[in-house]
């Protein structure tokens, strides 16, 4: 993985201040404002072009904001596959949760660890199978590729190490970017730590799969 190649690629595009500046605008909307369920759509769309351009290892892999139509769709079948996965796993989880804490024979401080720890896992397991079904998604455009579980096995037996270390050090990088972005400008930081991620998964999928862009089952 090259880290350093994706928190660079930005800064390499003439209009990356442009691209940047807008993509945190609606970022800025979407969280401020309370309008998550139409601008964010395009925040999910631009990190799925992100994702599209560097497994097709495209010149330039930050994508131009003029095919919004194309940006929207990508996003509104983007945010489709999220909630499908959050509505999954959240419920597994939910469901532990609730088995843990209403059983009458395990202490208190054993249900608050097992809490605790069921929740983490939830948190990894969620960024694994989004990102995993927002990269079959950007690879074939085929919204049922998004939930292959012969995909996820062709992912954990080939690069599970490089894709929980993306997860990791996204986690961290935007922790930092937030709270460096002071509230005011988080959302512009935040969305460039959003296209780094999605830099990271892109190569890690064209790693898989070469640069051809196929669903990572047919690896």
């Amino acid at each position: 993985m090259n880290y350093s190649e994706a928190l660079s690629f930005t800064f390499q595009d003439k209009e990356w201040l442009k691209k940047i500046g807008l993509g945190g605008f609606f970022a800025l909307i979407s969280f401020y404002a309370g309008l998550f369920f139409i601008f964010g759509f395009f925040l999910v769309g631009y990190y799925i072009g992100v994702l599209r351009n560097v497994m097709n290892d495209e010149e330039s892999p930050l994508p131009d904001w003029s095919n919004m139509s194309k940006i929207f769709v990508d996003g509104l079948m983007g945010t489709i596959i999220i909630l499908i996965y959050f509505i999954v796993i959240g419920g597994i989880c939910a469901l532990i949760i609730t088995r843990v804490a209403t059983d009458p024979y395990i202490q208190d401080y054993e249900i608050a660890i097992s809490c605790v720890l069921t929740s983490v896992i939830t948190l990894f397991a969620l960024s694994f199978f989004i990102n995993y079904g927002l990269i079959q998604f950007a690879a074939t455009e085929d919204f049922g590729s998004a939930f292959s579980l012969s995909g996820i096995s062709t992912l954990i037996k080939n690069d599970l190490g490089n894709f929980l270390a993306i997860m990791i050090f996204s986690a961290i990088l935007n922790a930092i970017l937030f709270l460096a972005g002071l509230m005011i400008l988080s959302p512009f930081t935040n969305f460039w730590g959003l296209v780094v991620q999605a830099h990271l998964f892109g190569q890690c999928a064209r790693g898989l799969q070469g640069t051809t862009p196929t669903a990572l089952q047919s690896v």
